[in-house]
């Protein structure tokens, strides 16, 4: 079976993303790998305890907002999975990648003026790697509707 993967932040602005997601996955007949990815480089300066403990909450945190999507998938008949990693996106998501074989598409979320932390450039840089490095369809969607699809 294949697999259709969505890194997401979770939360509320997330929703109709993941939604798609889950409705691609219901029709492609494919399971749902859900990714989140803390970081907390920012913290450099932070005594270790400290950091430790944030990087524990943060981990808690995906975890949550990745069992309350996993909810909303599991209801709507979509065998889901979900994955929570530390530490630079990209490296995450490639080692996602190499540990699922399986995984046919990546659903990403557009960049949102109000919201987005995503350089520019970063997205269509990392559409391309996708397509290049790991032969994997890119879903990019905007507030659940899909606005790019690019073909490996």
């Amino acid at each position: 079976m294949t697999t259709i993967l969505r890194p997401t932040r979770g939360g509320e602005v997330t929703f109709p993303n993941q939604d798609r997601a889950i409705a691609l996955a219901k029709e492609r007949g494919a399971d749902l790998l859900l990714l989140y990815v803390s970081n907390v480089h920012f913290l450099d300066r932070v005594a270790g305890p400290v950091l430790v403990d944030i990087e524990r909450e943060l981990d808690e945190l995906g975890e949550f907002l990745l069992a309350m999507a996993q909810e909303r998938a599991e209801k709507a008949g979509v065998h889901t999975e979900s994955v929570v990693c530390r530490g630079q996106f990209r490296e995450a998501l490639q080692q996602v990648l190499e540990e699922h074989e399986e995984v046919s598409a990546v659903v990403l979320g557009a960049a949102i003026e109000e919201t987005s932390v995503t350089p520019p450039g970063y997205l269509a840089d990392l559409i391309q790697w996708l397509l290049t490095e790991y032969g994997v369809e890119v879903i990019l969607v905007d507030r659940g509707e899909i606005i790019e699809d690019h073909m490996p």
